[in-house]
């Protein structure tokens, strides 16, 4: 699964606070300091993201927004805990171990258990990671709470939404920016932390258990994954795997939102796409080929429906920016 445009990149660092406003999953996902992911695009249309990082005593912060739905997993630092907070409301719902989650609430994850999620398009979010052991000392009752993350991922539903969240990281981006030298940073840093102890408290944690179709989906992808660049046909996985094509699309459905072709025809694309925004690629045509496109015509199409652009797009600025492309 995976994750520019010289005039597109913006950074900005003062005081330790970068912003960077990204036009790949590539650029996006070397941009989100602290964490290590893996994107893979699901929606159709040009990608634009943002992302903004700051560090305030061992708190890292980082918001983002991403134009797209993606595929998303990846982790933390094993002594690491974080916190993700949607704050705008979804357009979908997120979609996590197989399970639906309609209304906000807060995704928690102890080091490299973030579980494979899919989030909707254009959600704005805040993350907020730190080391698990200074947060547990500050839990004082909810410390149970805390320990339960040890044992997989968590859900906090939200009683409301997260303006005053918001409020708080806007001011503090505007005085990092402005007056860095007046910002007493342990105090900030306080400040965020009540937000996160707040959400805590207020529990319970919702244990993200896997749906039990997810073992038939893990088989199928690696399966499919196993191919390396050679395309499978979906009979040929559920005959792997010993299922029905029927009860292979009710898992994915369940466990990713979209069906197996779509799942294979996603993995090829964006395999091809990340090639080409690294500039790696000597024509679109042989890697397309590669990747088991062989109607070359229906493959640029398939592409510029799914990501905004035509393949040679993509190549061009990989090999004007290679530093940037990933």
């Amino acid at each position: 699964m995976g994750v520019q445009k010289k005039d597109r990149l913006s950074p900005v660092v003062l005081s330790g606070l970068s912003c960077h406003h990204t036009c790949s999953i590539q650029q996006h996902v070397e941009n989100y300091q602290g964490w290590d992911l893996q994107l893979m695009q699901l929606s159709q249309g040009r990608f634009e993201g943002r992302v903004t990082h700051f560090e305030l005593e061992g708190l890292h912060l980082v918001r983002d927004h991403a134009s797209q739905a993606l595929l998303k997993r990846g982790g933390l630092d094993s002594t690491t805990v974080g916190f993700s907070f949607p704050l705008s409301r979804p357009d979908d719902p997120l979609i996590c171990q197989g399970r639906r989650y309609a209304h906000a609430g807060v995704l928690a994850v102890m080091g490299d258990n973030l579980p494979e999620v899919r989030v909707a398009a254009n959600l704005d979010l805040l993350s907020l990671s730190l080391d698990y052991q200074k947060l547990a000392i500050l839990s004082g009752e909810a410390r149970e709470v805390m320990d339960s993350l040890r044992a997989g991922p968590g859900y906090l539903p939200a009683a409301s939404g997260y303006q005053a969240l918001t409020l708080l990281f806007d001011l503090a981006c505007q005085w990092l920016t402005l007056r860095p030298e007046l910002v007493c940073r342990s105090a900030l840093r306080d400040a965020f932390l009540g937000h996160v102890l707040d959400i805590v408290e207020r529990g319970p944690v919702e244990r993200m258990t896997p749906s039990v179709r997810k073992r038939v989906v893990d088989r199928a992808r690696e399966v499919i994954d196993a191919q390396d660049g050679e395309p499978i046909a979906i009979p040929s996985v559920c005959h792997r795997i010993g299922v029905s094509r029927r009860k292979l699309q009710y898992c994915f459905q369940e466990y990713l939102g979209i069906s197996p072709a779509s799942y294979v025809r996603l993995v090829r694309l964006n395999a091809i796409h990340r090639t080409l925004a690294r500039g790696d690629a000597l024509h679109v045509q042989d890697e397309a080929v590669r990747w088991g496109f062989f109607h070359l015509g229906h493959f640029a199409l398939e592409y510029r429906r799914l990501f905004g652009e035509r393949p040679s797009q993509t190549l061009q600025r990989g090999r004007q920016n290679p530093a940037e492309s990933g």
